[in-house]
C-alpha cells in the first residue's frame, strides 16, 4: 500500500491530510490505530486514563499499529508505556472506522478495554486519571469509544469477573461494594450485596481476615480466576435509584 504525500512532492513535509491506495488502485485506510480505555476506581469514583496530545487536547491512550504488529500488541505496548503494567487482559471492544473520525485521514481504530488496580499511577507525564463523569472533551471519536467501554463494563459487572482487574488480590466486601457502586453508578444495599456477590460463584473466601483497629476483623475474598470467567448473575438491589453517569 502506498501513501500519497501530496505536499508539493516533498516527502519531508507532513501532508495536511493523509491518503493511500492499495496495490489494486483502490482507496485504502492511510493507517490503523489501536486505542485503550483504561479504567479504575479511585476516591470512590470510576476514572479513566487520558493523555495530552501535542495539540493539548485530551485523548485515550493509543497509537498506530506497527507494520509487523497486531492491534492487540499495539494496545498492550501503549498500556505499558502509560502505566508500566504488562501481561494484563485487554478485551477488544470494537472497530471504529468512520472515514471522518480522524482529521488526518481515513484511520480506523481497534479499541480495547482494561481495568487496573486503584493504585496504578501513570508513568507518562502526559497521562492522568480523570473521573468518567467529569473530564475534558476527548479528541477524535474517543467519547464514543469511552461510552462503548462503559456499556460493556456495566453490562458484564454482575455476570462476569470483569472487576478482577480492579480487585486482583484479597478484598473485603466493603471494598468490593465501593468498586461495584462506582462502576454501576448506584448504591447497592450493603445487607444483600455480599450475598448477591457470593451467589455469582465468581468469588471465594481468601482464607484469612483483615483486622481493623477497634473493630471486628473483616473477612477477605478473592475472585476464583484471574482470567475471564462468567458467573450466575444476581438480583438487583439498590439503596438508591440507578443513575446514568453523564460524560462531558
Amino acid at each position: 500500500m502506498a501513501q500519497n504525500l501530496s505536499s508539493g512532492g516533498r516527502r519531508n513535509r507532513r501532508p495536511e491530510r493523509w491518503t493511500a491506495v492499495n496495490s489494486a488502485g483502490y482507496a485504502a485506510p492511510a493507517a490503523l490505530a489501536a486505542d485503550v480505555v483504561v479504567l479504575t476506581v479511585r476516591d470512590r469514583r470510576l476514572q479513566v486514563m487520558t493523555v495530552e496530545r501535542p495539540d493539548r487536547r485530551r485523548a485515550l491512550p493509543g497509537g498506530f499499529v506497527g507494520e509487523r504488529e497486531e492491534p492487540a500488541a499495539t494496545a498492550a505496548r501503549k498500556l505499558s508505556e502509560k502505566t508500566g503494567l504488562a501481561d494484563l487482559y485487554l478485551e477488544q471492544l470494537a472497530t471504529f472506522a468512520d472515514p471522518a473520525r480522524d482529521p488526518r485521514g481515513w484511520i480506523p481504530s481497534v479499541a480495547y478495554l482494561v481495568l487496573v488496580p486503584a493504585d496504578t499511577e501513570p508513568t507518562d507525564p502526559a497521562a492522568r486519571w480523570d473521573p468518567v463523569d467529569r473530564h475534558d472533551a476527548l479528541a477524535f471519536d474517543h467519547e464514543e469509544i469511552l461510552r462503548t467501554a462503559l456499556d460493556r463494563v456495566r453490562g458484564k459487572l454482575w455476570w462476569s469477573n470483569i472487576a478482577v482487574g480492579i480487585l486482583p488480590g484479597p478484598f473485603t466486601m466493603a471494598e468490593a461494594r465501593e468498586v461495584y457502586d462506582a462502576i454501576g453508578g448506584s448504591a447497592y444495599d450493603p445487607s444483600t450485596f455480599a450475598r448477591d456477590l457470593r451467589a455469582t460463584g465468581l468469588i471465594e473466601p481468601a482464607g484469612h481476615d483483615r483486622r481493623a483497629t477497634g473493630g471486628r476483623p473483616a473477612g477477605l475474598y478473592a475472585f476464583t480466576s484471574r482470567g475471564p470467567a462468567w458467573g450466575a448473575g444476581r438480583r438487583k438491589r439498590l439503596t438508591a435509584p440507578s443513575q446514568t453517569l453523564r460524560i462531558d
